[in-house]
């Protein structure tokens, strides 16, 4: 099966993806920003949730400095494409890939393992638009294999008191996974709308939760991705992207919430 080795952020970070299965958007590197920014302050080991390709968790390694991650993946085959990245990137130790299903993270991990918990999960409803023939394509882009309650209790288990959650998903799901969030005692402390230009709506938001503490919801500023600056993004997300060599790769945009 044909495959790509692509290069992404200011650390040349590297992934392995089918040349024509799916392959990572921009949400990974703004969740992985993200979740950098506001866990700052956040020691301890972290876990991404549904880690594909391995993006979030490469950025958050090699370019935030925030080790170790065990990504868990549910795809064998993804899976082993995530295996052969950390060698790529010289991870063995930062960046642990895990073969397993959310749905089951109380078989998976002790309860309270994680100070922070990601996850770039699918999107779409299982029943929302047209299912992708392509079974890798389908579990990464609709609820197939997952749903928003999964995710959230998965990582309700995995953190530890005060640990953090940081997610990404569509801006029309908003109230539906802060609700979520609340209802598991996961209290949103930051929450930020992605849009593609100043002017377009927003498509996307980005929320960051805390285990049992509230400390009330700051609303940072939009993240507008596409703009002026090197490679058609905004100067912030540009300052994100660009890697350390001359020759770039294309440039990843957000995904569109269209059918395949």
């Amino acid at each position: 099966m044909s495959e790509t080795i692509d290069s992404i952020g200011t650390a040349g970070v590297r992934v392995v993806q089918r040349r024509s299965g799916y392959r990572f958007t921009l949400d990974a590197v703004l969740l992985a920003a993200f979740a950098a920014t506001e866990g700052r302050d956040v020691g301890g080991p972290l876990l991404e949730l549904g880690a594909g390709s391995g993006v979030v968790s490469f950025l958050l390694a090699c370019q935030f400095g925030l080790a170790p991650v065990d990504a868990l993946e549910l795809q064998p085959e993804v899976h082993a494409r995530l295996v052969r990245a950390v060698a790529l990137n010289t991870c063995e130790g930062r960046v642990r890939p895990v073969l397993g299903d959310l749905r089951e993270a109380r078989s998976l991990f002790p309860p309270g393992a994680y100070a922070h918990v990601v996850s770039n999960p699918p999107f779409r409803p299982v029943h929302a638009g047209v299912r992708s023939p392509d079974e890798e394509r389908a579990l990464s882009k609709q609820e197939v294999a997952c749903d928003a309650p999964s995710v959230v209790a998965a990582a309700r288990h995995a953190l530890s008191p005060g640990g953090r959650v940081s997610l990404v998903y569509p801006a029309a799901r908003v109230a539906e996974v802060l609700g979520l969030l609340v209802a598991a005692k996961l209290y949103p402390v930051a929450l930020r709308f992605v849009h593609a230009r100043v002017e377009a709506p927003a498509t996307r938001f980005l929320v960051h939760a805390v285990r049992d503490r509230q400390r009330g919801l700051a609303v940072r500023p939009p993240l507008i991705a596409h703009g002026e600056g090197p490679g058609g993004y905004s100067p912030e997300v540009a300052s994100l992207m660009e890697p350390p060599r001359a020759e770039r790769p294309p440039s990843p945009e957000l995904e569109s919430e269209g059918g395949d």
